[in-house]
Order: structure tokens, then sequence, then C-alpha cells
């Protein structure tokens, strides 16, 4: 399962006020752990594809 995909479940699941305040307080920080390892996920491939630009020639190193 994706990421998004499993944050999406996530936020129907509260929009359904099924959770007390402390499961609700961790459904929140799951969405936020999400969040950020897609970010961190989508950085990676930036650098990655910026690196293989480089060795290939289509992409000038700047300084």
């Amino acid at each position: 399962m994706e990421h998004k995909e499993a944050s999406i479940i996530l936020i129907s699941l509260l929009n359904k006020n099924l959770f007390d305040i402390e499961e609700k307080e961790a459904v929140l920080t799951a969405i936020g752990v999400l969040a950020w390892t897609s970010l961190s996920k989508s950085k990676i491939k930036a650098i990655r594809d910026k690196r293989e630009k480089l060795k290939n020639g289509d992409l000038k190193l700047q300084l």
C-alpha cells in the first residue's frame, strides 16, 4: 500500500469520529509520519535524477 493511499484511509477514519482523543492523536501522528516519508522519497528521487543527469552530461553543475 502506498503512503498516500494509507493517509487517505486514515483521514476517512478520522472523519467518522470513531476514536477517542488519544487514538485520534495517534492517527494524526501516523498521518504526519506518512507525509514526511513520502516527502523524503520525493526528495531522494529528485537527488538521484539530478545525479543521473550530471553523469550523462545532460545537466551542468552550478556553483
